[in-house]
């Protein structure tokens, strides 16, 4: 992880916080998180681009990215670049999800919105920044029971944020730019991880040059199309193992063909075997 997100975070123990000034431009390559991210711009001439879709954000916009969705800002000159940044754990997500309390409804939602940014009102993007605000005073100050506050604060802000978006219908931003042809590939290749996902199998469905398709999706993603694959099917894999499958029937029901191929790639990016995934996975991106 970047030294600067280290110095700058508060870590308890369902997620992190970072307030970050960037006063020169940098470019950020396309990554993913094995957590969710939420973030928040404060300023900057910022344009985000998550899995093919890219926003143009104002001031108090909120970024939903999921785990596991291959991201990136685009930062312009002018401003200075500062934001706040939320990492929260998938355990986190999935212990508070019931009928009557989903912290995880805004991802759920921007999903089925086809958006990944919320713009709310003033007046609810201010009741959010106030607890942010308090978050930030008690991570700087901390003190008697700092830690269960801060978990405390935060619920309270994912809570906020979750009503605001049920109550608001229109909250999710429609200032987006993609490539329908992109998108439809995107969006194939994750419900297809099982099957046989060949570059001449993809250009022929989708009617593209293969050349083309290959040139427009690492421009849209910043991954090639077999690296890209690869890194979702073992992303897939890890959830299958997790969920109680065995390492071999994950292997196989993802699409890969070679156990030892698929054991090697998982111990690569995982930092451990596909037989030791149950144990807690820590993500160095």
């Amino acid at each position: 992880m970047d030294e600067t997100y280290q110095k700058q975070g508060y870590l308890y123990d369902d997620f992190r916080m970072f307030h970050l000034l960037d006063q020169e431009r940098r470019e950020i390559p396309f990554h993913y998180h094995d957590f969710y991210k939420v973030l928040v711009l404060l300023r900057g001439n910022v344009t985000y681009s998550i899995e093919g879709r890219s926003y143009r954000l104002s001031p108090y916009d909120i970024v939903l990215v999921s785990s596991g969705s291959i991201h990136r800002p685009e930062v312009g000159e002018g401003e200075p670049y500062e934001r706040i940044i939320f990492y929260i754990s998938r355990e986190y997500l999935e212990r508070y999800r019931s009928p009557d309390c989903d912290l995880a409804y805004c991802f759920s939602r921007a999903e089925e919105e086809k958006s990944d940014v919320l713009r709310f009102p003033a007046l609810v993007s201010t009741g959010l920044m106030e607890v942010v605000s308090r978050l930030e005073e008690n991570g700087s100050e901390g003190g008697y029971g700092a830690g269960l506050y801060a978990r405390a604060l935060f619920t309270e802000y994912m809570i906020l944020m979750c009503r605001a978006c049920r109550q608001q219908p229109d909250c999710f931003s429609r200032n987006i730019t993609y490539n329908q042809k992109m998108i439809d590939l995107l969006r194939y290749i994750n419900g297809h991880l099982g099957d046989s996902l060949s570059i001449d199998e993809l250009a022929h469905r989708f009617y593209i040059s293969k050349y083309h398709m290959m040139r427009q999706f690492k421009e849209e993603t910043g991954y090639t199309i077999h690296s890209y694959i690869t890194e979702k099917r073992i992303l897939a894999a890890r959830d299958l193992i997790l969920a109680g499958e065995s390492a071999k029937n994950a292997c196989f029901a993802c699409g890969f063909h070679d156990y030892s191929t698929f054991s090697r790639a998982f111990s690569l990016r995982m930092g451990k075997s596909p037989s030791n995934c149950k144990e807690k996975i820590l993500d160095s991106l």
